[in-house]
């Protein structure tokens, strides 16, 4: 069912408002009292028309006083207007008969025109005390002639009971008319009167009156011509109205349903708001309050304005159907959406070659129309500026263009007066566009003149800083500014309207003004036969502002509004309706009105009978032709038109005018004041041209929000690259919102299994479909393994999957932007870059975004590139930003919390408890807290939900939670055996057919939860085994029974009730596992399957294990290889760590592969899965073993034995191979992860490949260069000192800079000079070749950065803006950016072509806004631009080098393979390779292939300064110089983080660590020093009074004393038993001039010895108080040089020895009963950190910056003649800073190096009676070791990895044989 409303149009709205006292009578403005003088000898019985003849006379005679002349001429007036009205009235029954003979006027007319004359006298004279009805002329008359008999004088004085004219009034008004005889005028009746020289005569009188007040009293005649009656409201349009969601047939339905869209309003509220568009709104509320609920369907409607807009501008040809559309939907779009709109129009306007009439009216429309703000005054003096010109050139042509031109400037500048137009340039457009309207007055066409003239009164108005109703207003009283709104609601007040006309008049010129433009416009008619176009003529260009314009836009505003009946009073009362202009435009806007289908036909009617009121009864409108001739023109052309009702009354006002049918009326132009409505729809029908494809939009959007509705979601952070920071946080989902408004075109989503990828992405679907808005871009979720090769077509496929058509495809591929979600990418088993194959945003190609996810896992070397987008331009410089990335962070603890309290509040968990509470969210976290090491493995939000599901079981059935080992195997362990028991109770309480019942008791007589494991493992295998690991398995039933889907989805009831009891999901015909990892882990049981306690569930993670069996070669291990499946490694790892069974049958297979060839890939996953689990190989025998391939990165491998190995192809990357034996190992295709480094002579300053990659240059810091070439690494040194050079694009040429400033090109071949450049003040720091080969810059100290032309040696740009001395320049790629560096840390870009600066990178400190490259911590050195201008790397002073992400700014990855400051970088020119150089003398060459080649990013080492074991000897802890702590485990070598907050404490300057390992003491800056309790992580007592901040801290064995250093150096004792006990062993300021170095106490804790920086040891006892017991001086010792200084103390375990580590690389033993030293132990080449005794007594080992360990042996009986070095530990990359000996096992102590290693090692007798030092494990730092690595005969290296593995200390490589 249909309803219909009616639709309002939108108009201008006037925007004052006005509220004013009544308009007060116009005759108060004039004196109270006339005169009337007549003479007593005149006959009684012809008084009357003596009187009125006499009257006459007066008026002309040149010698009558003024007053006598007002009267006489008001008199004849009065008389001769009634008389016509009496003449009208006598016809008026004849005249309104229509052709059937039926009466068709009101019934009211002829009283209402009866009533004419009381109401023009009253408008004359001020109203009597006493009102009464006048009868007949007749009887006005007689009553002045009566009263003029009585005396010689009367007095007629205003509000007089005795006024004669007053009472005449009075005189009944139904006297019959009697005729009148005349004497001398020969007039014999009235009738006579109303001949023209009679009226003539008076109205001359009139006019040459010199009393203004009798101009004013004539030409103020305000007669009551009441047509219109009420106020109606505003013009509207009807139309039905749609039912909610039913298609929109018309433009006009469409307008209408967008204007009642809900708008944020209360219905109530909107009610109120519909009341100001239609005439009935309760039919609709239903309908506004359904749309309210559906915001989807209101987007759609909105969506189809904008769709129908995008139409109308791609049609060339815009018919004025086309128009009339636009110009009905403009009102009611939005503000974007209507300026596309009109730019449109204005566009085909300006462009169109003839004048297109209906587009220059629906131009005009449209801006009258505009909805609110949505105008700019850009946008109104464009379109003037647009009609000026037209104007100008149809000059002199067509007067029907002219007309329809200056009309539409005329309409125009009313929109610019009403909009207040102000930045009309007088110049440019206001006084060009005066002359040319000036330049029409020699016009004919009186139409035509009076759009001019308006237009040009218009013109008055723009610029001005009032519109001309606010100009009108303001002169009304009790008007403050307030603008008016026209509408229904709020009506201009007409009579502020009118007093503001009135008083605006007296302001435009008083009533002089007025009176001129009336004799110009009506009275020299009369007198020279001058009509108004000669009036218009003279009066247009004298720039005068005219009350009538105002009336006219009065008027205007008036009708728009509805208020009929106060536009009718208006007109009667204005003061300037006598203006012959006035006229002209009201009949115009009455004849539009009459014309207007959108008006009621009653009010169309009312219009037609005003224009005839006019005519016949008010003088003023009849005394000029033009006006007569106009109104006379518009009531016949209203007379021919279709509408019956108005043209037959237009016919029946012509006959009362005495104008039959037969007369010829001219109207050469249409009245209208708008377009026709439209009367079919074709713009909205080409919209909905396909409309099922909008329709199967909003049903897939229907779709996808359901499905993609999810109850429990956390928002997850991310991190901007793989390598960055893990504090370097983000809201994944703003930055997705970010790239989406950017132009990049993929952002790649990385994480780990679980990590809530998919997850992310369904939220993001579900955001985009309830954000999306129709023409929009379309959300696509893509299920990358539910494709057919995605490689190509891929969103056609999906499509199609999604049941649309290829038309639809097609048209949605042409017009429409995709948002592409694509899930999986890993899962799909892709390589393929699919933005690249499948051609997106190419020219002809689909219009997409992509945001893809993929597992961090999948990814290997330059995975990148297989995303990263092509540049639809080919010669674009390069694509980095078009591509982002974003790695999904673990949770944080406070997501974890934030989503166990969403899950706790979720109605489906508290389906797990059944019959039991069910657990609060504390309850929760109180469980995962208790469970050691959970809370790590719910960081992954996939495990977290596993965790949270298998918790309530799992605490049911431990009562010791602390006890409970979790792993995330044993977690999916948990939740699959749960699932299958959840569904296993749903089975047994539902309702079974009789099959399935009996296959359901076979099932659980045979163990339900067993066969659905097994269901699933076979699942598994088989989707690997059949589909390469492809999730999605399709079945259908008809084409895959006989295939090996059968076996798992055909329609036994066995499998039926399984599959469906498995965590599967089922999408049409398509299954896959719930989640990715869940297939993983059902695959890792394949391969290896804990023993189960029982059938059913058990709850414990830790199973039973089986008694061993090997693995059998059906197992996947031996076919499969899984390098390629990372996350069942990592499953396996795990099985690995809880089943030492699984770890045994591992190496049996790896032991299998010596002899066996069949067991090679098992073998190579074996070792891979063992070394991913932290296996180490230490001293393994792998001799012969098969395992090309293998991934042994990471690996340790200490003593192992690989002789005659086949390690082809096997990735050794950052392995430790220390004392390794390779020797006839095959090695071909093997990765070790770096290149050789470079020794230099000096510091490198700069590093620099040629373009061709051929050459690599060097320059030390004494400006000495080293070129070498880069196949052989043979160097060539370069005499000539440099600070920088820059290789040419060809690679011929290099440019030097020097310190002198000087510029120096070279060629590379013969090395001589070619041209020598000067310009820079002092040294030139870096130099750069642009890619074109054409220009080089340079920078140095002068803050100057220049530009060279390199072929003639120019200066081409000094580029200025650094403020201090400018150190690096680089190029980009494309060759149009210069990036400098400056030592303030700020880096600049500039463009190259113009010299213009860029975008500022600088260090945050300088409080600039510009993007800074944050993480190093020190000065950097040097930054290059990578080839594919996607990374910048910066070395720094801190050691390191680090890799940003240009467009981001992002830390990306972290080098910190060198050993002291990094000064040079630079990229090869294939982007495989980093090259670094720092002050370590090493120039390190890192291979970038592999992302994890480039070292993990965690910060900036620290450095690891003590080490202590436990009493137990099971623990380590570690303290650091960044003042971390973590707890080591012996054998396994897991750590953990000692939670200790420091946060709230001044900075920490040093630290310790008890030797029982359960306290820690912290020195701070400031002087205080606090215990912390390290088992409980609570801070313990602080201890006050030092007074001066600790820089060493030292406890005793015993864990009683503690000394502190303090910087004043002073060295206090501490009683920790009672900590107000304390000792001063030195005191401040001893005089010995340098501060405390050493601090160490004998193993008894009675001793304490004190090492002074000058070689002096005091040692005290302790054992009755600190006493100093000796001191040892270094002059005792022989041959001790004067600058000996100590390094290291240590006392021997029966404390009468101290062995102390000396500057000279020495270590001296000291007998502390002779005070001598006894034995010198050398070896060190540098200096010694640290010295340590076994317990035994037997051993020392000894560290120091040399990077070696050295272990020395006592031999008895003769200690001081008996030490010797016995073994040395090498290959370490750092200083050792600690070594501590395990209290339980005296063969094995620890090591703790800067580079923040801990190892520990075991003492082992070697071979022939040698010792070997055997590494029990290492944490992983990202470097090769190789120290003494044998590869004798091993075959298969490269050149460059045999000179890698020479420097890193392997033997054997002379024989290594070449391949």
């Amino acid at each position: 069912m249909q309803s219909y409303c009616a639709f309002a149009f939108s108009v201008p709205t006037m925007t004052k408002d006005s509220r004013s006292a009544p308009l007060r009578q116009q005759l108060s403005q004039y004196p109270s009292t006339a005169t009337f003088r007549t003479t007593s000898s005149q006959s009684s019985t012809n008084s009357a028309f003596s009187l009125l003849s006499q009257a006459a006379k007066k008026a002309v005679n040149p010698t009558t006083t003024n007053k006598d002349r007002s009267i006489s001429a008001g008199l004849a007036a009065i008389y001769v207007e009634h008389s016509k009205l009496a003449s009208a009235t006598n016809q008026s029954h004849t005249d309104t008969l229509d052709h059937d003979g039926e009466d068709k006027s009101a019934p009211h007319s002829r009283n209402r025109k009866r009533d004419i004359i009381p109401k023009l006298i009253r408008s004359f004279l001020p109203e009597p005390k006493v009102k009464s009805q006048i009868t007949s002329p007749k009887a006005i008359i007689h009553r002045l002639s009566i009263s003029s008999t009585n005396s010689n004088v009367h007095s007629i004085t205003a509000g007089s009971s005795e006024d004669p004219i007053a009472s005449i009034l009075s005189s009944n008004h139904d006297e019959s008319k009697a005729s009148i005889h005349g004497n001398a005028s020969g007039i014999k009746d009235v009738d006579a009167l109303n001949s023209i020289e009679v009226e003539h005569a008076v109205l001359s009188a009139i006019i040459k009156s010199p009393d203004s007040n009798v101009q004013q009293l004539v030409l103020s005649a305000k007669p009551c011509l009441e047509a219109f009656t009420q106020n109606v409201g505003k013009p509207i349009v009807r139309v039905s109205l749609p039912d909610v969601g039913a298609r929109i047939d018309t433009t006009p339905q469409l307008a209408l349903c967008i204007s009642l869209l809900p708008k944020a309003l209360d219905i109530v509220d909107y009610q109120d708001e519909l009341q100001g568009m239609t005439h009935s709104t309760s039919a609709h509320i239903g309908w506004i309050k359904a749309m309210k609920q559906d915001t989807l369907l209101q987007d759609r409607i909105r969506w189809l304005g904008t769709l129908m807009v995008d139409e109308f501008a791609k049609d060339t040809s815009k018919d004025s159907t086309e128009i009339a559309e636009m110009v009905l939907l403009g009102p009611v779009l939005d503000k974007g959406t209507y300026r596309r709109l009109l730019q449109c129009t204005i566009t085909a306007f300006d462009q169109s070659v003839l004048l297109e009439v209906d587009l220059l009216q629906g131009l005009v429309q449209l801006v009258q129309s505009a909805p609110s703000r949505s105008l700019a005054s850009d946008d109104l003096i464009k379109i003037l500026s647009i009609l000026r010109i037209r104007l100008k050139g149809t000059h002199g042509q067509s007067p029907e263009y002219s007309y329809h031109l200056a009309l539409a400037v005329a309409r125009i500048l009313d929109v610019m007066a009403e909009h207040e137009v102000k930045n009309l340039d007088r110049v440019v457009e206001h006084e060009p566009l005066s002359g040319i309207l000036s330049g029409l007055k020699g016009s004919s066409d009186p139409y035509l003149m009076y759009q001019v003239c308006y237009a040009f009164q218009a013109l008055q108005y723009v610029p001005d800083d009032e519109t001309p109703l606010e100009a009108v207003l303001r002169h009304s009283a009790g008007v403050v500014g307030g603008l008016v709104k026209v509408s229904a609601v709020f009506q201009l007040d007409l009579r502020a309207v009118l007093e503001g006309l009135d008083k605006l008049q007296k302001s435009l010129g008083s009533v002089v003004d007025t009176v001129v433009t009336v004799v110009e416009g009506v009275c020299s008619l009369i007198e020279s036969g001058r009509g108004v176009l000669d009036s218009l003529k003279d009066g247009l260009g004298t720039g005068k502002k005219r009350t009538w314009y105002a009336a006219v836009c009065a008027a205007n505003a008036l009708a728009q509004a509805g208020q009929l009946k106060d536009l009718n009073q208006l007109i009667c009362e204005a003061p300037c309706r006598g203006d012959p202009l006035f006229q002209w435009g009201t009949c115009q806007l009455l004849g539009e009105i009459a014309s207007d289908v959108i008006w009621d036909t009653s009010v169309r009617l009312q219009a037609i009978d005003l224009l005839g009121e006019l005519y016949r009864n008010d003088p003023l409108w009849t005394q000029d032709p033009s006006v007569k001739t106009w109104m006379l023109n518009i009531i016949g052309h209203l007379g021919i038109i279709d509408d019956l009702a108005v043209r037959t009354r237009a016919r029946a006002t012509l006959k009362v005018l005495e104008l039959g049918s037969g007369t010829m009326f001219g109207l050469p132009y249409p009245l209208r004041n708008r377009l026709p409505l439209p009367t079919s729809s074709p713009t909205l029908a080409r919209a909905q041209k396909i409309p099922d494809v909008e329709y199967d939009i909003h049903q897939l959007q229907l779709l996808r929000l359901e499905m993609s509705r999810q109850s429990v979601y956390i928002p997850p952070l991310a991190k901007p690259g793989l390598k960055a920071k893990d504090d370097d946080l983000f809201s994944l989902m703003k930055e997705v919102q970010r790239f989406l408004a950017s132009e990049r075109q993929v952002m790649l989503v990385l994480g780990d299994s679980g990590s809530g990828k998919s997850t992310f992405n369904r939220h993001l679907e579900y955001r985009l479909w309830t954000d999306y808005k129709q023409g929009g871009p379309i959300p696509l979720y893509i299920n990358l393994p539910t494709i057919d090769q995605p490689e190509q077509d891929m969103i056609k496929k999906q499509l199609n999957f999604c049941r649309f058509s290829d038309d639809q495809i097609q048209e949605l591929k042409q017009h429409r932007q995709f948002i592409l979600i694509c899930d999986g990418y890993d899962e799909s088993q892709q390589m393929a870059n699919l933005h690249q194959t499948n051609q997106f945003n190419q020219p002809w190609h689909w219009n997409i975004k992509m945001v893809i996810s993929c597992r961090t896992q999948f990814l290997g070397p330059g995975y990148i590139d297989r995303f990263k987008p092509q540049p639809g331009d080919r010669y674009a410089s390069t694509s980095q930003d078009l591509f982002q990335e974003a790695v999904i962070a673990p949770f944080s603890k406070d997501q974890v919390k934030n989503y166990i309290e969403r899950y706790a509040q979720d109605p489906d968990t508290a389906l797990l408890f059944r019959n039991r509470s069910v657990w609060t969210a504390r309850m929760y976290m109180d469980k995962l807290a208790a469970i050691p090491h959970v809370m790590d493995l719910v960081k992954n939000p996939f495990l977290l939900t596993l965790a949270l599901k298998a918790l309530p079981t799992l605490v049911a059935s431990n009562k010791d939670l602390s006890n409970i080992r979790v792993t995330r195997a044993g977690l999916y362990d948990m939740f699959v055996d749960q699932w299958l028991k959840k569904n296993k109770d749903r089975l047994q309480t539902n309702t079974l057919s009789r099959n399935e019942a009996v296959a359901f008791n076979v099932l659980v007589e045979g163990g339900f939860i067993g066969y659905g494991v097994k269901y699933l493992q076979r699942l598994s295998a088989a989707i690997f085994g059949e589909q390469e690991g492809n999730p999605v398995v399709q079945y259908v039933h008809a084409k895959d029974k006989d295939t090996w889907k059968a076996e798992f989805f055909g329609a036994e009831p066995d499998i039926k009730l399984l599959r469906d009891s498995c965590p599967l999901t089922r999408t049409g015909n398509q299954y896959r596992f719930v989640h990715r990892s869940v297939l993983e882990y059902c695959f890792s049981c394949v391969i290896y399957t804990p023993a189960r306690m029982d059938e059913e569930f058990d709850s414990r993670p830790e199973m039973k294990s089986s008694a061993f069996q090997p693995i059998t070669v059906d197992n996947p291990l031996f076919r499969r290889d899984l390098l390629a499946d990372p996350s069942v490694i990592q499953f396996l790892c795990d099985r690995v760590r809880s089943n030492p069974d699984f770890e045994q049958q591992l190496r049996f297979v790896i032991n299998q592969s010596k002899t066996d060839p069949v067991t090679t890939i098992a073998a190579t996953n074996a070792i891979t899965i063992l070394v991913r689990a932290g296996v180490p190989f230490h001293g393994a025998d792998l001799r012969g073993v098969r395992i090309s391939g293998a991934d042994l990165s990471d690996g340790q491998f200490d003593h192992t034995d690989f002789q005659g190995a086949d390690l082809r192809k096997a990735d050794l990357s950052r392995s430790w191979l220390r004392r390794a034996n390779l020797s006839d190992a095959q090695l071909e295709g093997a990765r070790f992860g770096e290149s050789p480094s470079l020794t230099m002579n000096g510091y490198p300053k700069v590093c620099m490949y040629s373009p061709d990659g051929m050459l690599f240059a060097v320059g030390m810091t004494d400006g000495l260069f080293n070129i070498y070439e880069t196949t052989t690494w043979s160097s060539h040194p370069r005499p000539y000192a440099h600070v920088c050079i820059a290789f040419s694009p060809d690679s011929q040429q290099y440019v030097s800079g020097d310190k002198d400033g000087r510029l120096r090109l070279w060629d590379c071949a013969g090395g001589e000079a070619s041209l020598a450049m000067y310009g820079h003040i002092g040294s030139v720091n870096s130099v750069a070749f642009s890619p074109c080969d054409k220009r080089f810059a340079s920078a140095g100290d002068d803050k100057i950065v220049r530009i060279w032309n390199s072929v003639s040696g120019d200066v081409l740009f000094d580029l200025e803006g650094h403020t201090s001395s400018v150190q690096n320049v680089m190029f980009s790629p494309d060759g149009e950016q210069l990036a400098t560096y400056d030592w303030d840390e700020t880096i600049r870009c500039w463009n190259v072509e113009t010299g213009e600066a860029g975008v500022v990178w600088s260090h945050p400190s300088r409080g600039d806004r510009t993007l800074c490259l944050h993480g190093h911590s020190d000065t950097t050195t040097g930054i290059a631009f990578s080839p594919n201008g996607q990374w910048i790397a910066s070395s720094n002073k801190d050691h390191t080098v680090r890799l940003w992400d240009v467009s981001t700014g992002a830390l990306f990855s972290m080098l910190t393979g060198h050993r002291s400051e990094v000064w040079a970088v630079t990229f090869s020119p294939d982007g495989h390779q980093i090259a670094s150089g720092g002050c370590d003398f090493k120039v390190r060459l890192s291979e970038v292939r592999s992302s994890q080649s480039i070292v993990e990013v965690q910060g900036r080492v620290d450095d690891m300064r003590g080490l202590v074991y436990s009493f137990d000897g099971n623990t380590i802890i570690s303290h650091g110089s960044r003042h971390s702590v973590r707890r080591w485990n012996r054998l396994s070598g897991a750590s953990e983080p000692v939670a200790l907050d420091f946060s709230q404490l001044p900075a920490i300057n040093t630290m310790a660590c008890s030797s029982d390992g359960k306290q820690i003491a912290t020195g701070h800056v400031g002087g205080s020093v606090r215990l912390w309790d390290v088992e409980t992580d609570v801070a313990g007592p602080a201890l006050r009074e030092i007074w001066s901040t600790a820089v060493e801290l030292v406890f005793s064995p015993c864990c009683r004393w503690l000394t502190i250093a303090s910087k004043n150096e002073s060295v206090r004792l501490w009683d920790l038993r009672n900590t107000e006990k304390r000792y001063n062993l030195v005191g401040v300021s001893s005089g010995r001039g340098n501060a405390v170095g050493l601090m160490a106490f004998s193993p008894t804790g009675l001793e304490v010895a004190v090492g002074f920086e000058n070689g002096t040891v005091q040692v005290f006892e302790l054992q009755e108080g600190p006493s100093l017991a000796f001191e040892l001086r270094r002059n005792w010792a022989f041959r001790l040089r004067k600058d000996l200084k100590f390094s290291a103390l240590a006392f021997s375990p029966n404390s009468r020895h101290l062995a102390i580590g000396t500057n000279d690389l020495s270590i001296l033993i000291w007998c502390l009963e002779s005070k001598s030293p006894k034995f010198e132990l050398k070896g060190h080449k540098a200096r010694i950190r640290c010295i340590a005794y076994s317990t035994c007594g037997q051993w020392l080992v000894s560290g120091g910056d040399d990077e070696v360990i050295r272990l020395w042996r006592r031999e008895a009986p003769y200690e001081w003649v008996s030490w010797w070095c016995v073994s040395l530990v090498q290959g370490l990359f750092s200083a050792v800073l600690d070594l501590v000996w395990n209290p339980v096992n005296p063969m094995e102590f620890a090591s703790a190096c800067e580079d923040g290693s801990v190892r520990v090692w075991r003492v082992e007798p070697g071979a022939s009676g040698s010792v070997a030092v055997k590494l029990v494990w290492s944490p992983h730092l990202g470097t090769l070791s190789a120290d003494c690595s044998i590869l004798r005969n091993a075959t298969g290296l490269s050149h460059n990895y045999k000179k890698l593995l020479i420097q890193r200390g392997a033997i054997g490589i002379s024989s290594i044989s070449e391949t």
